[in-house]
């Protein structure tokens, strides 16, 4: 996946700084089957905003991306708020198929 993503470098450190998250392990929530995607508008776009657990970090986890072209390009990863976390926890409770 590292390969398909791309990012600005600059957002990707100020992301770092204070999310303490690296962009290039955005993977562990953008390849988890148990991904919830909603999309969301920002920016004068449409975005996707991926929410999933991940055991490597032992926290639920949110990555904003678009696509363009063949390349997943990041906007944010950071922890998921606690609203986030809620609908996440709902979604996999009642409608997350995991078959």
């Amino acid at each position: 996946m590292h390969g398909r993503m791309a990012w600005d470098e600059r957002k990707r450190l100020a992301n770092l700084a204070r999310h303490g998250l690296d962009f290039s392990h955005a993977g562990e929530v953008l390849e988890s089957r148990y991904r919830l995607d909603i999309p969301v508008c920002g920016a004068a776009e449409w975005r996707v905003l991926s929410i999933s657990y991940s055991m490597k970090f032992m926290a639920t986890l949110a990555v904003v991306h678009v696509q363009r072209n063949s390349r997943i390009r990041i906007i944010s990863f950071r922890p998921a708020s606690a609203k986030e976390r809620e609908v996440y926890g709902y979604w996999l409770e009642n409608e997350c198929d995991d078959s």
